[in-house]
């Protein structure tokens, strides 16, 4: 580590999401950008988009810089496991961009390297670290809607159709599942555990379906969860339908209602917005504001823990044991819809 209890982080896959990242260690007290590994080093915006960064010529040669200390992937999903074992191997500490890997069998791999050798491992979901996330346990742990009982969530977007774009590609795990559906599957087990006041709760019973397009991915899919506690969940997700993606938490009282949770207040801060709903539909707004970027929050909590010798994310963050739930969650929706990932092919560099 850095002598000033700084994590220097470089980033593997300098695409949109890693510029977002970076914003995002910017503002972070404990973290600083050093450095980049890029398949065409010679790309003039790397220097405008990652000023303070050095550029390494390919992934292994940022892996090999003694001067990073932590890596973030933001590859496409084929290359996630791949190269976090890589550079937990090589000493580094790992946050990999969600979803972890193509499969819990892959995420499992991946936390194997980090146990063995004694390195931080941990998913990117930057919503679970938000103030408003934080807020919205609160107000479910205060009984303000009573028992939940069910939930309701999308995330989908319409992507007009590009063959050649990654969101409709098969061979490097394109459509809603693994993108975007992550999220409501996360946010409803993070659900579900407050309400039996754990950090997380996995699912007894999934079931998914899924219209899979001409390129073989699901353009669109649901799924319902079924929770020990007798909670059900309806989750749906797309990358080529517009959908509602307002999050909602059906308890004996009431309701809690909030729209698009995963940017909270936005991504480079704001207020955010979650809804109470009585059971006589008299409407009550809660306001989270916090100016920070959005990926601060990882970016910080990251590295905190990473100072702090721990391998994994505190809750709400994503620990080893709530990321694997989470992939099996995955793995069932599209072991149902009869999805299935081509072999791989070379993939573009970033997100």
């Amino acid at each position: 580590m850095s002598n000033d209890k700084k994590v220097r982080w470089g980033i593997i896959g300098p695409g949109g999401i890693a510029q977002a990242f970076r914003a995002g260690v910017l503002e972070a007290d404990n973290a600083e950008l050093v450095a980049i590994g890029s398949r065409n080093p010679g790309k003039p915006e790397l220097k405008d988009n990652f000023p303070e960064a050095r550029i390494h010529d390919g992934y292994q040669a940022l892996i090999d810089d003694a001067d990073v200390d932590a890596i973030y992937i933001a590859t496409p999903h084929p290359g996630h496991a791949e190269w976090a074992v890589k550079a937990a191997d090589g000493g580094k500490h790992v946050l990999s961009e969600k979803p972890m890997a193509m499969s819990a069998g892959e995420a499992s791999t991946m936390f194997a390297a980090a146990a063995r050798n004694n390195t931080f491992m941990g998913e990117a979901f930057m919503y679970r670290l938000h103030p408003q996330t934080t807020k919205l346990i609160e107000l479910l742990k205060s009984g303000v809607i009573g028992e939940v009982r069910m939930i309701k969530s999308s995330f989908g977007f319409a992507l007009p159709f590009d063959a050649n774009h990654r969101l409709y590609a098969n061979h490097l795990g394109g459509g809603g599942i693994l993108d975007v559906g992550c999220y409501p599957a996360s946010m409803t087990r993070l659900i579900a555990g407050t309400a039996a006041d754990k950090s997380f709760l996995d699912p007894d019973i999934v079931h998914g379906v899924a219209h899979l397009g001409q390129t073989g991915v699901d353009e669109w899919a649901s799924a319902v969860l079924q929770f020990s506690s007798g909670i059900i969940a309806e989750i749906s997700c797309s990358v080529a339908l517009n959908q509602e993606n307002v999050l909602r938490i059906v308890g004996t009282k009431g309701r809690l209602e909030v729209a698009d949770f995963w940017f909270a207040g936005g991504k480079e801060g704001g207020t955010g917005k979650i809804d109470i709903v009585g059971g006589d539909g008299k409407r009550e707004t809660i306001e989270v504001t916090d100016t920070s970027h959005l990926y601060k929050f990882e970016a910080e909590s990251a590295s905190a823990a990473i100072l702090a010798g721990k391998q994994e994310f505190d809750a709400p963050g994503m620990s080893w044991a709530d990321t694997m739930g989470n992939m099996r969650v995955l793995d069932k929706w599209r072991l149902d819809a009869g999805l299935l990932y081509g072999v791989e092919t070379p993939q573009p560099e970033a997100k």
